[in-house]
């Protein structure tokens, strides 16, 4: 009988660049990495799940790829990117072409897709990597993380203030 890796896909969820602390994205591209190699070396994982928004996402994109893992992208519309900055833009494009599988949950921007995206990248997981603020009492990012509790996901969460990253033993 074939093992069946416990953490064969992780999934990211985390916070946009305006609510990553000053100077923490190179901190938590390098964390990511750490993060991904171990995950493919101990756990089995072959793919990351990103949600492809700007910030964590994509660096966990990014990362994932940096150390093999296949990608996989869940996108809640092709307008996801209409108001970003040009180098974010770059990046998700650049994470999409890199790819293994694309989903796009709708064909127009609108929050409700983005609580969906979230809850699939929850569902098609085995464990979840959460970069998050402690600071952030709210939002998508502590959202998700409820979510991934409350299915019984393994949480590592990635504390971007004060840089160290824990298994959650509790719900967020």
């Amino acid at each position: 009988m074939e093992h069946v890796p416990p953490w064969g896909r992780v999934a990211c969820t985390g916070h946009r660049p305006q609510h990553l602390p000053t100077g923490s994205q190179q901190w938590l591209f390098g964390e990511f990495v750490r993060i991904a190699v171990r995950l493919r070396e101990e756990y089995g994982t072959t793919i990351a799940l990103s949600g492809g928004s700007a910030g964590a996402d994509l660096l966990w994109a990014e990362a994932a790829q940096e150390a093999g893992l296949t990608t996989w992208l869940y996108l809640p519309c092709p307008d996801l990117d209409a108001r970003w900055a040009r180098p974010w833009r770059n990046r998700l494009a650049a994470a999409v072409d890199g790819a293994g599988r694309v989903v796009m949950l709708g064909t127009r921007y609108c929050v409700q897709l983005l609580h969906e995206r979230n809850a699939r990248l929850v569902a098609d997981s085995e464990a979840v990597v959460a970069a998050h603020d402690p600071c952030h009492r709210s939002g998508g990012s502590l959202s998700t993380m409820r979510r991934a509790w409350d299915q019984h996901r393994p949480i590592l969460r990635v504390d971007v203030r004060n840089r160290r990253t824990t298994f959650v033993t509790r719900r967020p």
